[in-house]
């Protein structure tokens, strides 16, 4: 047999092998492997496949992770819209001083945990008003405080936190001694456990509501001791009778003693502990009828001459009507010590309104506030601790 017809057997063999559906394997390339493993598909192809299809999905995946994302966005993002934003708005602002809500419902707080301690009911109804007004008049005492020479140390601090606490040292050596100075560090540690804020925080409250009563003491000497007074009786009606003040005017103008005619009409449930006296009062001390016990007309007349009834007035808080009568004036007379303090008072308030021209206040008071801040001081108000009773106490109905 020739070596053409070998070469020709051969490739008969293999064109026969091929038409019974044998797959051709691919001619092998250096540095590529070529194994089929599945479909006929090489690795190299299926890994380019795969790519395709990752190519392909990614911007599937893309979106889900945004809504997976926002999904988890929306409670992270209410927690700080309900939990660390709102405590850290501003609330008021004297000069470059600042006070955030936080701030607000932590001096309120203070003085929450300070009633408390003194069983003291905790009005919450205008808690957030009073703490604003507070602060402000703290802060404008304190940024005045060099003008007026007032000045506060670390050590009155002390001693002012340590009377807080309940806790008065008579002599400096009672002050100085190891065991009172234990005892206030221990009331102290459990004040801050109590309050849950740091010293500093309160520490601050204090210093600077301080000053205000420093400053309170300069706006005092400004007030004469000496001033016109009147001698004030007051007689209560339950009913609005002018009939009846006609009666009370004539027992007045006849010279009957006041006392005797306060008894005689005054229907007041106090009457027969002060007999309707509501002693002297110098101008300034009630400014809604300062015009009437102190006004004079065009002739410089009296507008309530002495031992003459008031027009009926009705107190809404008593549900009740009342006459005033002037009983006796005198020029100078000294002002006693509850009515200093309602001019200091009063006077205080009035250095306060002209003051605040002068510097760059700025205060939020809305009902958002005031909702939110109400919350949190009802959230920290303390809850009555009930008593444990004894197991052998008990008893029991049948």
């Amino acid at each position: 047999m020739s070596t053409e017809d070998t070469s020709e057997d051969r490739n008969e063999g293999q064109d026969l092998k091929t038409g019974l559906g044998t797959t051709p394997i691919p001619d092998y390339e250096a540095g590529r492997r070529s194994i089929t493993v599945r479909d006929g598909k090489t690795r190299r192809q299926m890994v380019a496949e795969k790519n395709r299809i990752q190519v392909k999905a990614r911007p599937f995946m893309m979106v889900a992770l945004v809504v997976l994302v926002g999904l988890l966005a929306i409670p992270v993002y209410a927690y700080f819209e309900k939990y660390v934003f709102p405590p850290r708005e501003l609330a008021l602002r004297v000069e470059d001083t600042e006070y955030s809500r936080g701030d607000v419902v932590d001096f309120i707080r203070f003085n929450q945990r300070m009633s408390e301690s003194l069983g003291v009911p905790f009005e919450t109804a205008n808690s957030l008003f009073d703490a604003l007004q507070t602060l402000q008049e703290n802060e404008l005492a304190f940024q005045l405080a060099p003008r007026y020479g007032i000045a506060v140390s670390s050590e009155e601090v002390d001693e002012r936190l340590s009377s807080i606490l309940g806790f008065v040292a008579v002599t400096v050596a009672e002050r100085e001694s190891q065991e009172y100075q234990d005892s206030v560090e221990e009331s102290k540690r459990q004040f801050i456990h109590r309050i849950g804020m740091d010293e500093e925080v309160f520490r601050d409250f204090i210093r600077k509501s301080m000053f205000k009563e420093r400053l309170r003491t300069v706006v005092a000497d400004t007030i004469p001791r000496i001033q016109a007074q009147v001698h004030l009786y007051e007689i209560v009606k339950l009913t609005n009778d002018f009939e009846e003040r006609r009666s009370i005017e004539r027992d007045l103008v006849s010279g009957i003693p006041i006392e005797n005619v306060i008894f005689n009409h005054s229907d007041d449930p106090d009457l027969r502990r002060d007999s309707g006296d509501r002693g002297w009062a110098p101008f300034g001390v009630s400014p809604e009828v300062d015009p009437l016990l102190f006004g004079l007309d065009g002739n410089g007349n009296r507008l309530l001459p002495l031992r003459y009834p008031s027009t009926a007035r009705f107190d809404e808080e008593n549900n009740w009507y009342s006459y005033l009568i002037v009983e006796e004036v005198q020029d100078a007379r000294q002002v006693d010590e509850a009515s200093f303090e309602a001019l200091t008072t009063r006077g205080l308030t009035i250095f306060f309104n002209e003051e605040r021209r002068n510097f760059d206040l700025h205060m939020v008071l809305d009902s958002a506030i005031f909702a939110w801040v109400n919350d949190q001081v009802q959230l920290s108000a303390l809850l009555p601790t009930p008593t444990p009773v004894p197991f052998g106490s008990q008893s029991f109905s049948q």
